[in-house]
């Protein structure tokens, strides 16, 4: 059976950097840059940077908690779409420096998530499987969505491997 690390922390490392590969392209359209960062899929929706900035700290969040790791905050500050391909480099940083051997054991360990209106409480495997995982595609997901509703000319392959036709 995969160890919890090998079920997020690879998973994570690969999706984010499709998503910046995502972002990349973007770039390198005509399209405008203040009209991609403000799309939303409805009103009542994040825009872009909202969805890429949960993502990392899906991802991030995931891996402080599996792993009990230092958090590494991160100012929801970013304003173009290079600064959210550094976010998304220092969150594949942080990613890359935890230790495998910390996610040992933390399958049925209680993990509590606390909202402002909410307390949730996970095993670490249910946590990883029933939020961590459906969150963090959720806003991957919804930022390619955002990307195609705008004309950024990307498809499912960009989305599953980056634009890398064979890994």
């Amino acid at each position: 059976m995969p160890s919890l690390y090998d079920i997020t922390v690879p998973l994570f490392t690969r999706t984010l950097r499709n998503l910046d590969h995502l972002l990349a392209t973007a770039v390198g359209s005509d399209i405008d840059e203040a009209e991609l960062l403000a799309a939303r899929l409805a009103p009542d929706m994040l825009p872009l940077p909202r969805q890429v900035q949960i993502a990392c700290d899906t991802a991030k969040l995931a891996v402080t908690r599996l792993a009990q790791v230092e958090p590494r905050p991160m100012a929801d500050d970013e304003a173009t779409i290079a600064e959210l391909r550094d976010r998304i480099a220092r969150t594949i940083a942080y990613l890359d420096e935890a230790p495998v051997a910390a996610f040992d054991g933390r399958e049925t360990a209680e993990i509590a998530l606390k909202f402002p209106n909410l307390e949730m409480t996970f095993s670490g495997s249910a946590l990883v499987t029933d939020f961590v995982l459906p969150n963090f595609f959720f806003h991957v997901t919804a930022t390619y969505a955002l990307l195609r509703m705008k004309g950024v000319q990307i498809g499912k392959m960009d989305y599953l491997t980056g634009g890398v036709a064979a890994r």
